[in-house]
């Protein structure tokens, strides 16, 4: 009986182990057809000017087109498709907090410079309201007593804090740019966000990308040596002169790893530094 289990364990073991990774690449592999294509971005924030009142500076006013503004912030949002993908159709959101107005924006393609237009249906709404709004200023200059409609009211704060873009395609291993001009009435940084309109794409930070992966990597080393150290276990209490071997094998593939991980950071020095 003990000479039968020593002649089938081992193939009994190889049989499972070999459904178990060939189940996990399955699972693997339909998860990868159907994973998200992650966008990375970034926001550069630049301040303008401020208005300030301070006895040691004195009074500092700032003016746009005329108007005075407490403060004006430049931002840029850079978006990166280093998938090996190309998209069509992709629509972007961007909006900034109620205290802040954007006063003007656009977006262009930085391997080209080809501009990337406003969503149609927002465009159009955009000039219809600007339509709107000079009739009701030259309404107020006729009558003092005419009131502002309120759905005027509600659209032009919606156009202020919005912006809608187009792009008619996003190809791999290129960028694009959107550049926001805003004012905030409480003189600070205004809050900006950003969404992708598209099936099958999610946008997410640059760093947090990096974050990602290093959270998957202590995952993998992590996990893979409580597997080793439970399957050198079970190996060792049905077959204990294989326990030498078991650790051997194991320290080879944890040196295999350091060296593994010193090559590839040789490597992106080598790459850094020619850049």
């Amino acid at each position: 009986m003990t000479e039968f289990l020593q002649d089938i364990a081992p193939t009994t073991i190889s049989l499972v182990i070999t459904g178990l990774v060939s189940l996990a690449i399955g699972i693997y592999l339909e998860k990868f057809k159907n994973r998200l294509t992650f966008i990375k971005y970034n926001i550069l924030f630049q301040p303008l000017a401020t208005s300030n009142q301070n006895e040691y500076w004195g009074n500092i006013e700032v003016y746009y087109n005329g108007l005075k503004t407490n403060h004006l912030n430049f931002m840029t949002i850079i978006l990166e498709n280093d998938s090996n993908k190309d998209y069509q159709d992709i629509f972007i959101d961007i909006w900034v907090d109620k205290n802040s107005f954007i006063k003007g924006q656009n977006g262009f393609y930085v391997d080209s410079g080809k501009s990337i237009p406003l969503e149609k249906n927002h465009y159009n709404g955009l000039v219809e309201v600007l339509k709107q709004n000079t009739e009701n200023i030259e309404k107020k200059k006729e009558d003092p007593t005419h009131i502002t409609p309120v759905k005027l009211e509600n659209d032009i704060e919606y156009f202020q804090t919005n912006s809608k873009f187009y792009l008619p395609v996003f190809n791999r291993k290129s960028e694009i740019k959107f550049n926001i001009l805003a004012e905030n009435d409480n003189a600070q940084q205004p809050n900006i966000g950003i969404d992708i309109k598209h099936k099958g794409l999610k946008l997410i930070k640059e760093n947090d990308k990096y974050d990602e992966d290093k959270k998957l990597g202590i995952g993998m080393i992590t996990y893979g040596l409580i597997i080793f150290v439970l399957t050198t276990i079970l190996l060792s209490y049905y077959f204990p002169e294989s326990l030498k071997p078991i650790v051997i094998l194991g320290i080879v593939g944890f040196l295999n790893l350091i060296f593994g991980l010193f090559i590839y950071r040789l490597f992106q020095f080598i790459k850094n530094y020619l850049k």
